[in-house]
């Protein structure tokens, strides 16, 4: 017997989401804000990830709008949540979950409705509420609140009373309900296709439904300020692994060679010696880069004994392993570089080539760094014999 079944809320128009977008001078790709990216990641499948690590949830139904139903079947089938039942929603939020809870398997003794547009819920949170319902109806998933709170006289926006805060709570998703209970609360009570959420349901209907707190931060995606909070989250780490490889990489300089440096022709009366076009800063890229995915190093996949790489352009070869990388669920989240080089001097073409890296590592230009240094006279760099370059590149699991 499946123990519970998850309902995940996919619909909504995201019309606040567009105008915020549009205020900003942007332009929404997606059909609605669930669809949006999330640090590489649609808004939806970063919810559905999460969901997917609570082992007490046998089953998920998907309720979204019938014209999304074609992308998120796409979407789901992509990033490896196939299993996953989708059904149109209806023309309310309660409407929508009424159609999907009408799919859960009737062995369910309970079931989770979650909106699919908080994408950092915590799987022990979800645990956490799944225990905590033991001997009620159902049970929310609440955070309490923190401000001070002003209850205002009808019809003005003067003060009545300020309202103890103790006792009030913010409700979030997911929120649990006995299954049976659910179906009967839309039978019986009046108006339950206006109902905001499961819990007003079960109230209305006599239910008991306790409240369970948690520590995290889960936030519904309502306009775009909130994706860009919840992508800042992410990106410090909150929610996504992270790793940092280094790279180095040396040529000889000769004349008659093209000076090629982060994608970026340098004027000079020598060049770097090698199988490519002897890019040794786009080398170390591509070897740090390598080097946190854990795909080995740039000899293993271009190596200078293969004639189709004679001449090669560098750029292309490190786009090639950043493709690899997202394969395998990564995507450079920074990068910091240093050229060793005693003449000539670079900052004519520092702009140049951090625009050029960051367009190869599909990055903003502040969050990569290109620094040069002479050698002072010291060794082959410093006596102009050879380029050395040094790179570090932060991947983040996508």
């Amino acid at each position: 017997m499946l123990k519970v079944s998850l309902i995940v809320a996919g619909g909504g128009s995201g019309q606040r989401f567009r105008k915020a977008l549009k205020a900003r001078g942007g332009r929404m790709a997606a059909p609605t804000k669930i669809f949006a990216e999330l640090a590489g990641k649609p808004v939806l499948i970063r919810s559905l990830d999460a969901m997917r690590k609570v082992s007490e949830i046998g089953e998920i139904v998907l309720a979204v709008p019938k014209d999304q139903i074609r992308i998120s079947r796409m979407l789901l089938k992509k990033h490896g949540h196939g299993g996953v039942k989708i059904v149109a929603g209806g023309k309310t939020r309660a409407l929508s979950v009424l159609q999907a809870l009408k799919r859960t398997a009737g062995s369910a003794r309970s079931v989770l409705v979650h909106d699919g547009a908080r994408p950092l819920i915590d799987p022990e949170a979800v645990r956490k509420l799944i225990r905590g319902a033991q001997g009620a109806d159902g049970a929310i998933l609440a955070s309490p609140l923190t401000g001070t709170v002003k209850k205002i006289r009808p019809g003005s926006m003067e003060i009545e009373k300020t309202v103890d805060r103790r006792f009030l709570f913010s409700a979030e998703t997911p929120q649990l309900a006995n299954r049976s209970f659910l179906l009967r609360a839309y039978k019986t009570v009046a108006d339950a296709e206006l109902a905001t959420d499961e819990s007003s349901l079960l109230e209305a209907a006599g239910g008991r439904v306790k409240v369970v707190t948690h520590e995290g931060w889960n936030p519904k995606i309502t306009d775009y300020k909130d994706l860009e909070l919840a992508e800042a989250y992410w990106t410090r780490g909150q929610g996504a692994e992270t790793r940092t490889g280094f790279g180095r990489d040396i040529h000889r300089l000769s004349e008659g060679r093209r000076l090629i440096l982060g994608g970026t022709v340098i004027a000079h009366d020598k060049g770097c010696l090698g199988h490519s076009d002897g890019d040794a800063l786009l080398h170390a890229v591509t070897d740090a880069l390598l080097g946190a995915a854990g795909m080995g190093d740039i000899g293993e996949w271009y190596s200078d004994k293969d004639p189709k790489f004679k001449n090669a352009d560098s750029s292309k070869l490190l786009l090639g392993i950043v493709k690899q990388a997202a394969l395998r669920g990564w995507r450079p989240v920074h990068a910091d570089t240093v050229i060793h080089l005693e003449k000539p001097k670079l900052s004519p073409f520092k702009a140049a080539i951090r625009a050029k890296i960051a367009g190869l590592l599909g990055l903003p230009v502040e969050a990569v760094s290109v620094k040069a240094k002479t050698m002072e006279g010291l060794g082959p760099v410093g006596e102009g014999l050879a380029v050395s370059c040094d790179a570090l590149v932060t991947l983040q699991r996508i």
